[in-house]
């Protein structure tokens, strides 16, 4: 637990006037005057002025030393992190090839106003025609599926409600109005997203580098060269959506330059550049088929950073210890060079303890963008009028950049080629950098698990972490697919949402954002999940007694206000943080407190409730929930009777 740090006098004004007042008769018996008119007493308040400030500095020495034990044992506040949006691109019709290199800057408006800056994390070669027309071939009839495609929470099962080898989902581009050769980029990227309710507090499996096994089913994309000719196989470079079950980019091969514009495809009479994924062989698991929100082209991930290049921190002077800053704060890398007579790069570190004479080291904290050399013992020291360089540095994070759907939109700088940009999904994943206050609070758990998860509580800390996290809680040898079994190395980590929703679920993006921070600290050998909590309603039906002349309907609003607050699944604390209960068992008769502290409520006659659409026979007994489960609100009813006066 955290230590509690002792007041060593907490004495205040009024108290050491007072005490000063009776040693007077005393001391100096002579003096008899204590009117606050009397100079004497002016000087004792003066005095004791001055003493309740040095009381205050000597309070404070307990916390600039706990401050002084964590920097001691290398604990330090978390930085602003970024926050992470998918960007879709839509290209000019018949542009011809159209690059969006890595680093492109994306504006978006945050909820203060201010503008952020989102940057894609890889190039990305756009499809220059727009996608016309989806179509889902089930083996018996063409499903146009277009709008669904096109609409964000709106889903669709792509390979038809039972994949059967032969099904297909057939992508239509729209040709120019002015005839030519068709210009497709040599790869395709595309990014599979699976419904939000869907994905929406579903389980994701945690660790990139050890993905779930793919169905049992092989797809083949293919593309129609021209009328009447045969389809023709494109390679597969990767398939992050394993066939379309979980969320993720896939890259395939563009068409050959020899494809043409075809109509009267999959009931589509309209000319189009057709492709297609059809199921090869195989089927899927049953209950496992995919169903998605849609295939997008043209989508990449970015970040809430942006890049400065060649900024001149400033000129050594040769003396120890030196400090330039960047700036742009908060900072999250930086790659520096000291330009003199010789140009060499120096390397960040995380202190001077291992540092030689001669190492080309320096610190930086993120914050405030400051850079610290050596002394010339420990991290050499720039030789005189040398320029320090920032070669690159990238800037930028905190919870401001969680946007909503939509938000990013605008980028900074014209791009031949790109008609528009948006981000279909919320950004998630940015949070601001740990307050001092957090960090102390925080310490014991910190030094407990050293940033490495191996106890329920680990995984819990960590993922409390995360921005957008409200709580959580982590089931050990729990497994998503297998319910009430316990399953020998897996961990289910059960987060909420720091949200004002009834449910608040977390969003696909908040969980797999978990995920990859849980992964840098888990055990080799566990198999994590990340999942949203199992919310369970209970619905109340409560008759009370009113005190006289109390007025009914204003008693009968306040109690299902109390009820909504004592069954709502997040908690506010003294803080200003929110917590969830998560519990094994709901106790029915705190409810009874929670009434009775109803001003206007003199009793309880009759509490009736049901949970998760099951009658509760004694509200005296507890009732169990689901691991990972959370209580929140039904239709709730009062009824207020007057008490007779």
């Amino acid at each position: 637990m955290a230590l509690e740090v002792p007041n060593l006098d907490n004495r205040t004004f009024d108290q050491l006037v007072a005490e000063a007042k009776r040693r007077i008769a005393r001391y100096t018996p002579e003096w008899t005057d204590f009117n606050a008119s009397d100079p004497g007493i002016t000087l004792v308040e003066l005095f004791a002025w001055l003493t309740e400030i040095t009381l205050f500095q000597l309070n404070q020495v307990p916390e600039l030393t706990y401050v002084k034990f964590l920097d001691l044992l290398g604990l330090a506040q978390a930085p602003a992190a970024p926050a992470v949006a998918e960007l879709t691109f839509t290209a000019t019709n018949g542009a011809g090839p159209v690059l969006v290199p890595a680093r492109t800057q994306v504006s978006a408006t945050g909820a203060d106003g201010d503008p952020l800056v989102f940057e894609t994390d890889q190039g990305l070669a756009l499809v220059p025609y727009p996608l016309g027309d989806v179509v889902v071939d089930d083996g018996a009839v063409f499903t146009p599926v277009t709008e669904a495609n096109d609409t964000d929470g709106v889903s669709f099962h792509p390979l038809g409600w039972i994949p059967q080898p032969g099904n297909a989902v057939y992508l239509g581009f729209k040709p120019p109005e002015t005839p030519g050769p068709a210009q497709f980029p040599p790869e395709l990227r595309m990014r599979v997203t699976l419904p939000a309710a869907a994905s929406a507090g579903a389980p994701q499996r945690a660790g990139a580098r050890v993905r779930p096994p793919d169905p049992p089913v092989r797809l083949v994309w293919e593309y129609l060269p021209r009328a009447g000719a045969s389809w023709r196989r494109l390679n597969t470079y990767a398939d992050d959506s394993g066939a379309f079950t979980r969320e993720g980019y896939l890259t395939i091969a563009g068409p050959a330059a020899d494809i043409t514009a075809v109509a009267d495809v999959a009931d589509v009479a309209e000319k189009r550049y057709w492709l297609r994924v059809r199921v090869a062989s195989g089927v899927y698991p049953a209950g496992h088929e995919p169903e998605i929100d849609g295939l997008t082209p043209n989508t990449t991930t970015a970040r809430n950073l942006a890049t400065v290049t060649d900024e001149l921190l400033g000129v050594s002077d040769g003396s120890p210890n030196a400090t330039v800053h960047t700036r742009r704060t908060p900072v999250a890398s930086l790659t520096l060079e000291v330009r003199g007579d010789e140009t060499h790069r120096w390397k960040r570190v995380p202190d001077f303890l291992a540092a030689g004479p001669d190492d080309l080291a320096y610190t930086l904290d993120e914050d405030s963008g400051t850079v610290t050399f050596g002394d010339g013992v420990r991290g050499l020291i720039p030789p005189a009028d040398a320029e320090i360089v920032a070669v690159e540095y990238r800037y930028g994070g905190g919870s401001a950049g969680n946007v909503p759907a939509g938000a990013v939109n605008a980028p900074l700088s014209a791009r031949p080629g790109v008609d528009t940009v948006t981000n279909k999904r919320p950004a998630a994943g940015g949070t601001t950098r740990q307050s001092l206050a957090e960090l102390k609070r925080e310490a014991p758990d910190l030094l407990r698990h050293q940033n490495r998860a191996v106890t329920a509580r680990d995984y819990a800390d960590l993922a409390r972490r995360v921005g957008g996290v409200a709580d959580a809680i982590a089931l050990p040898v729990t497994h998503p697919d297998h319910p009430g079994v316990e399953v020998a190395g897996a961990v289910t980590v059960v987060i909420v949402a720091d949200s004002d929703d009834p449910e608040p679920a977390p969003s696909g993006e908040l969980i797999a954002a978990v995920c990859r921070d849980l992964e840098e600290v888990r055990l080799l050998a566990t198999e994590l999940y990340v999942s949203g909590p199992a919310f369970v309603p209970i619905t109340v039906h409560a008759s009370l007694t009113a005190a006289p002349y109390a007025a009914a309907d204003a008693v009968a609003l306040a109690a299902e206000t109390a009820i909504k607050a004592f069954l709502g699944p997040l908690h506010r604390q003294p803080d200003g943080s929110r917590t969830a209960r998560f519990e094994s068992r709901f106790q029915p008769t705190g409810l009874y407190g929670a009434l009775l502290a109803v001003p206007g409520v003199v009793a309880v006659t009759a509490l009736d409730l049901v949970v998760d659409g099951r009658p509760v026979d004694d509200p005296r007994q507890p009732v169990p929930l689901p691991p990972g489960g959370l209580p929140v609100n039904g239709a709730h009813r009062v009824d207020v009777r007057s008490e007779v006066s």
